[in-house]
């Protein structure tokens, strides 16, 4: 199948519906071998293919043994004389021997060698206007004498760019080829405004073969997606990318590298709407550059702001929104009609969604927000719908504007009255940002919460209770309560909207009776769903009946790829490459607050392939600029992967501050977010090593989920930790179970990256019940597992876990292995745990002088980090044989604790003592003191020496 580079970072795209017209010059291909040559014109719309089909030409298999010259028009260089004739002849005259530059030259193609005369480096001189038809006739007898030797193929592309002498010297030869094996090939836009007429006159010459490009069909643009796919799309699927691109192969092209870049294998039917590739924004000024120079700049203002309009059939607002005059205005969009970027008639707009789409979503904050201002004042000054205005309004900034207030309120009533909350929350929150006056916020409150009430929004406990307290009267209290008892409810606080209830039901009962009804009635509601109030629930309905019958809730591209890369378990080396392509080149985090971000998503995956400085670097990063832009939400993710992080490197301190500081807020049972998982297993983690196994356990009740966990990935953390907890508890048996289950649920969710599963750790528990030959198959699975992987703590861990199992002499072997791959990683606390299981296995097998040199080597690295559990481990295993361990003077890099190590890595980065304060989260005072500590162990007084002490180390 014939194939293009469709756009750059794009994969080979088949070219479609095409195959007619390359046909067509493949056949006049050959007949140029026959001596029967000519000038054959392509024409197109912007982006239907044109350049793609001259690559195509170039590599037919007819075009072997043919000389091929190539130009391409620029606008740049339009007005560079023989521009084009240059690109065509001066690399072929420039690599030529002398031999075949006199044969090129020869006879009357002489008359066109000044041209390519240079002297000290450049081109001599210029042509006089009497010697135009030499010069024009010399150029022609130089293809003549080249096509001699063999046939000649010339490949004009984006002709529209040419200057005019190239043009003219085109229009010379195109009646003079019959005779010759000469064949060329120009591509042009359809709609062309050059800068003379003879240039509009040889692109439109009748006599002149032209072959037009079409937009793909429906059925093209299913094709081209079950080629890039491997699979038949949904018709609703195709129908949604014809409407969005119109057909046109470049958009259809980028649209789909991008749903690919995004790891949407089966777009849905709104993908193209939320897909705004940034190669089409970038097409715009090419796309507006075919626009007459006259109106250039005003149809690439009008362009932009109508991205941000989506449409208009006012010019006059049109003219208001863009500064522009209304008469500008229409030229400037008959021009962008006349070369198809907006659709033909009025309201104006974009005749591809998409680009619209990429234009719009691409655009600078500063325009796009004075573009939405704009667009709100005129929208309201004639009198358009309140929810048209508050659609810019969203997107503008701020203005204090009691205006804005009111058109915002009236555009969320209008949301809720057609049934779409989350619209009416958007907007109601907006108007929040406004600050009402005072004698409106009571009221903005209440509607803001009843919308996020509707809309399953938890914020809505929150606003309804600042209504509550806003509320002047007993009434109006109880029309509040209604909605507050609701969302209470919601959120699973039967007994706060209980108690809501009563209070206003007294206060309301002695003022009006069917209001108090009201809320008894919603009291027997509530008080129905729990056991122990229904009895009076009953009661009190009974009472009612009796008295008067009455009843009554986002560079990544690569970012996913990585991701899905390490959830298939490829190989650790692959997944970190393609972890560090997807960090984005400027800002590492960016609104929306929250959730995956690439770099978050590449500093797991770094973390997972073991490279821990790495993540840790981006992670510190990106925490400085959450943390600048009060992304609240994104900071606490980062603070829980760095908790991890640390606490793998030994920095137990870091780690505990970052756990607690994501954990911030968080109570028992609340849904955690993206990151809190495994901010509560570092800090279950940091703990157990400390080996305050209460303080563990308190922690877990507080912030984890202390019974039915949901069987999500995203939960798995607390598994893990809860069987942690049951182990050191001594509930071996039930702790193997959750880190078994964890196992197997990875298993059965396709999860094969070992990095993942608690495996390893569930042979130990194994092995301590005594579970060997269970242990054993699980190690040597997990071993062939981590090897495939290609991450030495991975491997390391299995062979510990094998060496454990195993016994005998092999597992010596095992362990000898796993400690020379851990001293090579940053992975402390891993490293501390098998010196120590090392050093044992080799007092057991009569090693002692060997056991005890591990064993201090593991006390020491334990005593460094703070990790009092495995200290008591190694001392205990070193008073068996009878060693006393003392403490010693600490000196050196290698004496630095991993705290002081991070502030004097980050000192001797130039980092400030405050600066350094704000990124490990703690008191400028404790930077000080650790900063004496470093200077003291490596005996240096400034941080110039710093750096020079840390570099002989």
């Amino acid at each position: 199948m014939l194939r293009h580079r469709e756009s750059a970072g794009s994969n080979d795209f088949p070219l479609i519906e095409r195959q007619h017209h390359i046909q067509n010059l493949d056949d006049a291909v050959r007949e140029c071998r026959k001596s029967n040559g000519g000038l054959l014109l392509v024409e197109g719309r912007f982006g239907t293919g044109k350049t793609s089909l001259l690559r195509t030409v170039r590599a037919l298999p007819s075009v072997e043994g043919f000389s091929v010259l190539h130009a391409r028009g620029n606008e740049t260089e339009s007005g560079f004389s023989y521009g084009l004739v240059r690109q065509l002849f001066e690399y072929l005259l420039a690599s030529a021997t002398p031999e075949e530059r006199t044969v090129l030259l020869a006879g009357p193609a002489a008359m066109a060698a000044t041209l390519f005369e240079h002297a000290d480096g450049g081109v001599r001189g210029g042509v006089a206007v009497d010697r135009e038809h030499d010069l024009l006739r010399g150029l022609y007898w130089m293809l003549v004498n080249l096509s001699q030797r063999q046939p000649v193929l010339v490949l004009v592309d984006d002709l529209h760019w040419a200057d005019e002498p190239s043009l003219r010297f085109l229009q010379y030869i195109e009646c003079r080829l019959g005779q010759h094996p000469i064949l060329c090939v120009a591509v042009t836009a359809l709609v062309h405004h050059g800068n003379a007429p003879e240039a509009e006159h040889f692109i439109t010459m009748p006599s002149m073969p032209a072959i037009c490009l079409d937009d793909l069909s429906r059925d093209g643009v299913r094709d081209l997606f079950s080629a890039v796919f491997n699979r038949d799309p949904d018709p609703d699927v195709v129908r949604m990318l014809h409407e969005a691109t119109g057909g046109n192969p470049f958009f259809l092209s980028e649209l789909l590298t991008e749903f690919r870049r995004q790891g949407e294998d089966t777009p849905g039917i709104g993908a193209a709407a939320r897909t705004a590739p940034r190669t089409l924004a970038r097409a715009l000024p090419r796309w507006v550059g075919l626009v007459p120079p006259e109106y250039r700049e005003n149809a690439h203002v009008l362009a932009r702001s109508l991205a941000v309009l989506c449409t208009s059939g006012d010019f006059a607002q049109l003219a208001s929104a863009t500064g522009l005059h209304q008469d500008e205005v229409t030229d400037a969009a008959s021009a962008l009609m006349d070369i198809g970027l907006l659709a033909q008639g009025t309201p104006l707009r974009f005749r591809h969604s998409v680009m619209r789409n990429a234009v719009y979503a691409h655009l600078p904050n500063t325009f796009r927000f004075r573009a939405h201002s704009s667009a709100a004042k005129a929208l309201d000054r004639d009198g358009a719908p309140a929810e048209h205005v508050a659609e810019h309004l969203l997107h503008a900034p701020p203005s204090e504007d009691r205006r804005a207030v009111d058109i915002l309120v009236a555009a969320g009533e209008k949301a809720l009255a057609n049934g779409n909350p989350s619209a009416a929350v958007a907007v109601l929150r907006r108007a929040m940002q406004e600050k009402a006056p005072d004698d409106m916020l009571a009221d903005l409150l209440l509607r803001l919460g009843e919308a996020e009430h509707r809309a399953r929004d938890p914020k809505a406990v929150e606003h309804l209770t600042q209504a509550m307290s806003l509320a002047k009267t007993p009434a109006a209290r109880a029309s509040i309560a209604f909605s507050l008892s609701g969302a209470l409810s919601m959120a699973m606080r039967f007994g706060d909207a209980l108690d809501l209830l009563r209070s206003v039901h007294a206060e309301v009962e002695p003022h009006d009776r069917q209001l108090a009804l009201r809320l008894r009635s919603e009291l027997i509601k509530l008080a129905s769903l729990s056991p122990n109030t229904k009895p009076a629930a009953e009661q009190d309905l009974a009472a009612i009946i009796g008295a008067d019958g009455t009843e009554n809730s986002t560079s990544l591209i690569r970012a996913q790829q990585a991701q899905a890369a390490l959830l298939n378990g490829e190989p650790a080396k692959k997944v970190a490459d393609l972890s560090e392509e997807a960090l984005p080149s400027g800002a590492l985090v960016a609104e929306p607050d929250g959730g995956a971000q690439a770099s978050w998503i590449a500093a797991f995956c770094l973390l997972c392939c073991g490279r821990l400085t790495q993540a840790l670097s981006i992670l510190d990063e990106a925490l400085q600029e959450a943390e600048a832009k009060h992304l609240r939400l994104a900071a606490e993710d980062i603070r829980a992967l760095r908790a991890l992080v640390n606490m793998r490197r030994g920095a137990l301190g870091e780690a505990e501050v970052d756990a607690l500081s994501a954990l911030k807020g968080l109570g028992a049972g609340s849904v955690p977010a993206l990151g809190r998982p495994l901010a509560v297993l570092s800090l279950v983690g940091v703990l157990l090593h400390r080996n305050q196994l209460g303080a563990a356990v308190e922690a877990y009740e507080r912030y984890g989920i202390p019974t039915h966990i949901p069987q999500f990935s995203i939960f798995l953390p607390f598994m893990i930790a809860r069987g942690q907890l049951r182990i050191a508890q001594g509930e071996i048996e039930s702790g193997m179970g959750e880190l078994l289950r964890t196992h197997e649920l990875l298993q059965e969710w396709g999860a094969r990256c070992p990095a993942f599963s608690p495996a390893t750790e569930a042979v130990h528990a194994l092995c301590a019940l005594g579970r060997r030959e269970e242990a054993h198959a699980l190690a040597e699975k997990q071993l062939e597992v981590a090897r495939a992987f290609g991450s030495d703590r991975e491997v390391a861990l299995a062979l510990c876990a094998r060496a454990r199992a195993t016994g005998g002499a092999t597992h010596l072997e095992d362990l000898e292995q796993a400690v020379e791959l851990f001293s090579g990683t940053a992975d402390a606390l891993d490293e501390c745990a098998a010196l120590i299981q090392y050093g044992t296995a080799l007092r057991i097998a009569g090693q002692p002088s060997a056991a005890r040199r591990r064993l201090r080597a593991a006390s020491d690295l334990a005593d460094g980090m703070g990790a009092t559990a495995l200290s008591k481990q190694a001392r205990q295993e070193l008073a068996v044989m009878g060693v006393r361990v003392r403490e010693s003077a600490r000196t050196g890099v290698s004496g630095l604790t991993p705290r002081e190590h991070r502030v004097c890595l980050l000192a001797a980065e130039g980092k400030r003592n405050q600066e350094i304060a704000h990124m490990l989260f703690v008191t400028v005072k404790t930077v000080e003191w650790h900063l004496s500590q470093v200077y003291r162990k490596l005996g240096v007084a400034s941080r110039i020496e710093l750096r020079d002490a840390l570099g002989q180390n």
